[in-house]
């Protein structure tokens, strides 16, 4: 084992010390699953809310789905219908609504009932709680009643959910059930020719939990970024702290004590280590696989 003098345990009292608080900066945004799936009250309203569904495109891109119960003029009961793709913890949705159609009418071929009317964007704090935001333009209603338009606000809470679905906000909770353990690694290379750094990202899913890990030797000691999907919208970064030489970062969901939650999907994604903005360590194009 390597011995530190006392300046080296200065150095890493420092690092850790702003490596702990530039992780209590990211801890907190939950991941948008299945489990997000129920009834969301508004309680600063009286009897309106959303009726939230995930699920997936023919692409497999995570969507949500949004039934949004409210009133329009003269208390006339309103239905929204939102659909839009899921971004971390965020929902950004596209508002329709239906005219013209009466009570167990006939379907018709076409959609010229059904138009767009606005926006609405879904942010969660955490498995129970969330704001939204929406926007609405003018439109015609019944009796020709003009519906001006409006913006607003206003926080959401869950009063329901998926039978026997816990939410963790967490990678697992999209986890199939009764699926076979998966196993994925990928190396992490040096960018710099000459340069003897390496590194691992290694990824196990199972029933009951989900674990992410990425760990680097040969570098030189100091604070460093974990990149994962750099360059896309589901990017996220890390503080990694590097001791002689050698630096490890575990993630898993449920989160444990001892681990940062994992609430980010690494799967698909180039992951990289930077330092001061240069990348040092790099997937490349290659993403993390089943072992051979």
């Amino acid at each position: 084992m390597k011995r530190i003098n006392s300046q080296q345990w200065v150095q890493v009292f420092f690092l850790v010390f702003s490596l702990f608080f530039s992780m209590i900066a990211f801890a907190g945004k939950p991941l948008i699953t299945s489990s997000f799936s129920g009834v969301w009250d508004q309680p600063e309203q009286e009897s309106q809310g959303i009726i939230l569904q995930i699920g997936e495109q023919e692409d497999d891109q995570k969507v949500g789905i949004a039934y949004w119960f409210t009133y329009g003029p003269d208390l006339h009961t309103a239905w929204y219908l939102g659909i839009g793709p899921v971004t971390g913890n965020e929902i950004s949705m596209t508002l329709y609504t239906a005219s013209d159609i009466g009570f167990m009418a006939e379907n018709l071929e076409g959609d010229e009932s059904v138009a767009p009317v606005g926006t609405l964007n879904l942010v969660f704090h955490n498995c129970n709680q969330g704001d939204a935001t929406y926007t609405l333009n003018e439109v015609v209603g019944e009796d020709d009643v003009v519906v001006e338009a409006s913006a607003g606000e206003f926080p959401i809470k869950r009063i329901s959910s998926i039978y026997h679905q816990r939410c963790s906000g967490g990678i697992s909770d999209d986890t199939p059930k009764g699926g076979k353990p998966l196993d994925l690694d990928v190396d992490l290379l040096p960018v710099a020719e000459g340069s003897s750094a390496r590194g691992k990202a290694k990824f196990w899913e199972r029933t009951e939990r989900t674990d992410f890990k990425v760990e680097v030797e040969n570098l030189v000691d100091g604070s460093y970024t974990l990149e994962i999907c750099g360059g896309t919208d589901a990017v996220v970064q890390f503080e990694m702290l590097v001791v002689l030489g050698e630096g490890e970062l575990e993630f898993r969901s449920p989160v444990s004590d001892d681990k940062l939650d994992l609430n980010f999907d690494p799967r698909n994604c180039r992951i990289e280590l930077l330092s001061a903005d240069v990348v040092v360590l790099s997937s490349g194009d290659a993403v993390l696989s089943e072992k051979k």
